[in-house]
């Protein structure tokens, strides 16, 4: 059977005394609606001046919960995952507050992006593959409360894994009665590490099917995904490694960030700030070494293939 269930509700904190909106068979597939991160406050052509005066408590939101009938604390869900429906258009920020370059940025910046079937070319000299997948999916917590959803955890939540997309599953341990699985905070694209501190937030649709499992068992969450780990349209693209050593590993992380933001202001042109959201959408840190104590390596990797020839 499958069930649609719409953003008119949606929540922006973890509570698991919330009634479920919707109860499901295990097997059932559903229609889950997802507004943008902000919860809607964000639209179209927004200025700057007015993404500062949002409620920023209501990030982020999340439509549920949905309980599957029969699943028990000790149960494991799986979560297949077939289908992402964006609506044409997402936004991107940097908060000088939350992000990975605190001291590089000292105001706001707010991008729009127009999403045009599994593309987006809203940036100077830039065509970005689409990437969608829910940087939140998870089970209500175990504990009584009310918790803000920034952090995740073992019942899933915002991990902003941006493998989470179409064709893979994901396991996760049944906390509470019902499981109260939430999803939101969608993203067109992300690259690994969300450094401006968004993907391309989108509100979108996610098709799932929903299952108590019988053959996995699990306390945190566990992905199988499909080898596809980048979009189609950089397949059998170069790469360009920033590689940065240290013994600090988030000065590493930042070292290539930095280093990636010097190459898309020289070689497309792009301001810093248009810089540091590309490299929030695409560009992937990697540990490449965590053994050479007290030294590390971070490298950080731009696909040839977003630029324009």
């Amino acid at each position: 059977m499958e069930h649609t269930l719409d953003k008119s509700v949606t929540y922006n904190a973890w509570d698991n005394s919330i009634e479920p909106r919707l109860e499901m068979e295990s097997g059932d597939t559903i229609l889950i609606e997802m507004e943008d991160s902000s919860d809607g406050q964000v639209k179209p052509g927004m200025e700057v001046d007015a993404f500062k005066q949002i409620n920023f408590d209501l990030i982020h939101a999340l439509t549920g919960p949905v309980a599957i009938k029969g699943a028990k604390p000790g149960d494991t869900l799986k979560i297949e995952i077939l289908d992402y429906i964006h609506k044409g258009w997402a936004w991107q920020s940097i908060n000088p507050e939350k992000c990975f370059l605190p001291g590089d940025f000292d105001d706001f910046y707010l991008h729009h992006w127009e999403l045009v079937g599994d593309v987006t070319k809203s940036m100077p000299g830039i065509t970005l593959a689409l990437h969608p997948f829910c940087g939140i999916i998870g089970v209500q917590r175990a504990e009584p409360g009310v918790f803000r959803t920034r952090p995740p955890g073992p019942f899933g939540g915002n991990m902003d894994v941006k493998h989470l997309t179409a064709g893979s599953t994901l396991y996760l341990p049944v906390l509470v009665d019902g499981a109260l699985l939430c999803a939101g905070d969608a993203h067109a694209a992300q690259g690994d590490g969300e450094v401006s501190i968004n993907g391309l937030e989108a509100p979108m649709d996610v098709r799932l099917k929903i299952s108590l499992s019988k053959d996995v068992s699990v306390q945190e969450p566990y992905l199988v995904t499909t080898p596809e780990l980048q979009p189609a349209a950089y397949a059998g693209s170069t790469y360009h490694g920033f590689i940065s050593s240290g013994p600090d590993i988030m000065e590493c992380a930042r070292g290539a960030v930095r280093r990636a933001i010097d190459y898309l202001m020289k070689r497309p042109g792009l301001s810093a700030e248009q810089a540091f959201l590309v490299c929030s959408a695409v560009l992937d840190l990697k540990f490449s070494q965590v053994v050479n104590v007290p030294h590390y390596t971070v490298t950080g990797y731009l696909p040839e293939a977003i630029f324009n020839s």
